[in-house]
């Protein structure tokens, strides 16, 4: 780095007739060049220009590299190594001060690139980086100490490094581009390995017979999140039309089959099988019906009543609703409270509903018995709610999709418990519901609501 190199000092002496238009010259640093300073002097005789110089007689040689005397106003001074005078010395002058000229200009330019907001990123023809702004920094963690001369790979995910080489490589073969002035969206890894969307427009210089790809990259993670929402919107909008057709059509049905099932198992001439069949129906028609009614309030959930509560009362009525079931099932409960919780804004039929859910999920993952542990406590700034089970776990690919509406992994199950859930505790209260499960060892649900409308005591 420049800051690590001595500086080059050069002292011009000027007659009267030059310093009154001579430019005011600034010391200026490029990166990774030394510091180039340069200092007017002015004989004894010159006249006092606007901006004050030093004299002649105030040089002391043994500070400058170079020491520069165009009309030979000082014929004695210095020594041969560093002392150069007359039309030798006015054309270095010249040279030195169009240096300057164009290494301020490259300063400049220099300093709008590595200050711009996103990622900049310079390669050459063999995928070394040359290039990498403060915004590259700031987006991937990696210094530009670290990433300057490194091999790109460095801040590409792993599925994609070998393509990204051959796409440079062909390029240089056959200058044919496919995505060379163009926006595309790709994703980019970051120094602790994760991953996250970019939008990257590349572009290609040669200068002086070699090649140079730049990449302008911008973190796209909220657009993304925000696009994504927004497909889910229409996604959900289509489906709650066609749900509440479907509803519509099936409801009248739905009660007029299970009206008279009903009505018929309390026959008395009605033998056991014709019974046992009747209770079959009346069961189907029951579950039918939960399900249009699950389905009807993720489609159109009703309005959020919030009120200044204890969430803590809530839970335990709920924990005390379901403690003959795990008895039954030979389920132990944990119940743990590390203080009391403050009052919170919240709706306690949707929470309600909410805890049910998280409790016949782990009663499910449990059927051969266990343990439940239900914990609440305040976490920073957040009133949290954990419930864990001892139950079977569930794989990666299924934890990671539990959330969305219609997936389910049971047999008759809907897919919509967890994904309304998820829209009452995010939507609707402004929270968060995570879940973290290892197969074999069981789930963890976590419940987060924010404290920030809590009113104080």
């Amino acid at each position: 780095m420049s800051e690590n190199l001595k500086p080059i000092r050069i002292a011009i002496i000027a007659d009267h007739e030059e310093l009154g238009a001579r430019p005011l010259i600034l010391p200026f640093s490029l990166e990774g060049y030394p510091p180039l300073q340069i200092k007017l002097f002015r004989p004894e005789s010159a006249p006092e220009p606007e901006k004050p110089l030093s004299t002649l007689a105030e040089l002391q040689q043994e500070q400058f590299d170079l020491i520069l005397d165009g009309r030979q106003l000082a014929p004695h001074l210095g020594s041969v190594e560093k002392f150069i005078a007359g039309p030798a010395a006015q054309m270095v002058e010249q040279l030195v001060c169009l240096l300057q000229g164009l290494r301020e200009k490259q300063e400049i330019n220099a300093g709008i690139l590595n200050s711009a907001t996103d990622a900049i990123i310079t390669i050459n023809e063999d995928h070394i980086i040359m290039g990498y702004n403060e915004g590259a920094e700031r987006m991937l963690g990696y210094t530009r100490q670290e990433a300057l001369g490194h091999d790109l790979s460095l801040i590409i995910p792993p599925p994609y490094k070998d393509a990204h080489r051959e796409y440079v490589r062909r390029y240089v073969a056959t200058r044919q581009a496919r995505v060379i002035g163009k926006h595309v969206r790709l994703t980019a890894q970051r120094r602790d390995a994760s991953e996250f969307p970019i939008s990257i427009s590349f572009s290609v210089a040669e200068i002086q017979g070699n090649l140079y790809f730049t990449g302008i990259m911008r973190d796209i993670t909220e657009y993304k999140e925000m696009e994504d929402r927004l497909l889910a919107s229409e996604r959900l909008a289509a489906i709650g039309n066609t749900v509440t057709h479907i509803a519509h059509e099936i409801k009248n049905p739905l009660l007029v089959i299970g009206g008279f099932a009903r009505q018929l198992l309390k026959a008395a001439e009605l033998d056991d099988k014709g019974r046992k069949k009747l209770a079959i129906i009346a069961e189907e028609v029951g579950r039918l019906e939960a399900l249009m009614a699950e389905m009807r309030d993720f489609v159109r959930p009703p309005t959020c009543q919030k009120s200044l509560g204890q969430i803590d009362a809530v839970l335990d009525e709920t924990v005390e609703f379901f403690r003959d079931t795990f008895t039954e099932h030979h389920i132990q409960v944990r119940r743990g409270k590390e203080a009391p919780l403050p009052p919170v804004n919240f709706d306690p039929k949707q929470i309600r509903q909410v805890l049910i859910n998280l409790f016949k999920n782990a009663l499910e993952a449990m059927p051969r018995g266990g343990e439940i542990t239900i914990t609440s406590r305040v976490k920073g700034n957040d009133l949290e709610i954990r419930v864990a089970d001892t139950g079977e776990g569930m794989p990666p690919e299924v934890a990671a999709n539990i959330f969305q509406p219609y997936y389910t992994t049971k047999e008759k199950g809907s897919g919509l418990g967890l994904a309304i859930c998820q829209f009452i505790v995010k939507e609707q209260h402004g929270g968060c519901l995570e879940a973290q499960s290892t197969p074999g060892q069981g789930s963890t649900f976590t419940l987060r609501l924010p404290l920030t409308e809590a009113r104080p005591a």
